[in-house]
């Protein structure tokens, strides 16, 4: 078990953001340097250290803690901005008691890899990890280029494995050959950021003593063309004394021995290990055919197993990436289904949003509404499915704005014509469908439209003050456009 730590509690952290508001930098600096003798891995101590160094103006010292508490949260919005500022004092001579604090036990890191036909990128990819780790243990899985000779090349241990349709299979051989305290899976054509060289062995540092484990994710920095996408969830560090191995011929998860990757419960928090990613360039994945192959094992992977959650969440997914739309609303309504009975399976957000895009797709509009209801009310601190709920309240309402359009010319051009029992509004076809037809242009943003059917209206009604209330809003809202530009 790890050692026994004086909790930080909700209140504790309150007290030190309210001596930070109180400008007691030195008060800060006592107490939380007190609290991270003890609790090394909460990046906001780190924060509330840096942040009472940097305003007594000790610029090193206070990045090195910055640094340290964006390591343990890479995502921090805080990070860049930070950065910036504090350029000049990277890398800067730090004291003896912070020095002190920033250690961790050594630990031992091995690197491993499994790859087939890398030549472009293995050998910077090795040359990357050895300045990070011990070793790095290469499997190739039947290349027919340089990959081999290149890897051994640039100073990795190379081994040969048959490929048997099984990534699970291929990282566990690779696991088989490594020798260190740790370890960090990494892809043929993943390179380490320069930035990132030491963190391996700090995240393995601190967290070496966690029983039950931690499993860490990394984060792959995806370059497709112009873009660059950040992914948090791919779960590649972990220590090798409990005997944890990878589990699922695709798409392959970090389980304990026995099996089941849901089984056992693991946290499994992200870490600021940047690897940048060439392999969802389109060109790659359609020389590659990686999609075509991905969705190959897992539906051989559903027919062995029709219950695996997961599998059929990628295979959802897959068919969704290649536009087999029918296809993936099934697969997904499958992984969505069976979550229900999976409360350790943690991707049900990503099932609900690739659902939502399939439906919105086959313009199933009030499907993906109902599927967004479940996103947010299950996982209300999820963006994504705030944002998708939106834009499919959206679509609804921008359609439902083009039936009021057909609905309200529809009331006006019948007038003429109707016979009927039933008495209408005689003001409907003269005036009220023609301020209808008004509302929904200002609406959908046709604004000359909106002005010329209320001007219309009012000609036909005169004493129609709040038709002449809409006008005046609109010119007053022009004349503010123009002002503005």
């Amino acid at each position: 078990m790890a050692p026994a730590t004086t909790p930080v509690t909700v209140e504790t952290m309150q007290e030190i953001t309210n001596m930070l508001r109180q400008e007691q930098y030195p008060r800060v600096q006592e107490t939380v340097v007190s609290l991270l003798e003890e609790n090394p891995a909460i990046a906001q101590l780190w924060v509330f250290l840096a942040e009472a160094l940097e305003h007594l103006n000790k610029k090193e010292e206070a990045w090195a803690c910055y640094e340290r508490a964006w390591i343990l949260d890479p995502a921090a919005a805080w990070a860049p901005g930070t950065k910036e500022r504090l350029k000049a004092y990277v890398n800067g001579q730090v004291p003896k008691w912070l020095k002190s604090l920033l250690e961790v036990p050594e630990v031992s890191v091995s690197a491993a890899m499994i790859v087939k036909n890398e030549a472009a990128t293995i050998a910077d990819a090795v040359k990357q990890l050895l300045k990070a780790t011990d070793e790095v243990i290469v499997v190739d899985t039947g290349s027919d280029d340089d990959t081999m000779a290149l890897a051994k090349d640039a100073g990795a241990k190379v081994f040969s494995f048959t490929w048997q349709d099984d990534f699970g299979a291929a990282r566990n051989e690779a696991l088989s050959h490594v020798s260190g305290d740790w370890v960090l899976f990494v892809d043929g054509d993943e390179v380490l950021e320069d930035e990132d060289i030491g963190v391996p062995r700090v995240i393995g540092g601190l967290f070496s003593h966690q029983d039950p484990p931690f499993i860490f994710r990394i984060v792959q920095v995806n370059h497709m063309g112009a873009t660059i996408e950040p992914n948090y969830d791919m779960s590649r560090l972990f220590p090798t004394r409990f005997g944890l191995r990878w589990w699922g011929r695709i798409h392959e998860q970090i389980g304990p021995p026995q099996g089941g990757v849901f089984a056992t419960v693991y946290n499994r928090p992200v870490v600021r290990i940047r690897l940048h990613h060439s392999g969802y360039e389109p060109e790659i994945m359609l020389q590659k055919k990686k999609l075509d192959r991905n969705i190959e094992l897992l539906r051989k992977t559903v027919e062995e197993d029709p219950r695996d959650v997961a599998s059929w969440g990628f295979l959802g997914r897959e068919y969704y990436l290649v536009g087999k739309l029918e296809e993936a609303v099934r697969a997904l309504y499958q992984a969505e289904g069976l979550a229900a009975g999976n409360p350790n399976y943690g991707r049900v957000p990503e099932v609900r949003s690739y659902l939502t895009e399939a439906l919105l797709k086959l313009d199933r509009l009030e499907e993906a509404l109902q599927v967004t209801k479940r996103l947010v009310k299950d996982m209300p601190q999820f963006p994504g499915g705030w944002y998708l709920k939106g834009r499919v309240e959206l679509t609804i309402a921008v359609r439902m704005l083009d039936e009021a359009k057909v609905s309200f010319a529809q009331s006006r051009d019948q007038a003429p014509s109707y016979r009927g029992i039933v008495s209408y509004d005689s003001a409907i076809p003269g005036f009220r469908a023609v301020v209808g037809l008004a509302d929904v242009a200002k609406l959908q943003g046709r604004l000359t439209d909106a002005v010329t059917l209320y001007r219309k209206a009012l000609e036909n009604s005169p004493e129609a003050k709040e038709v002449e209330a809409q006008l005046n809003y609109l010119k007053e809202q022009s004349r503010q456009i123009l002002h503005r530009s």
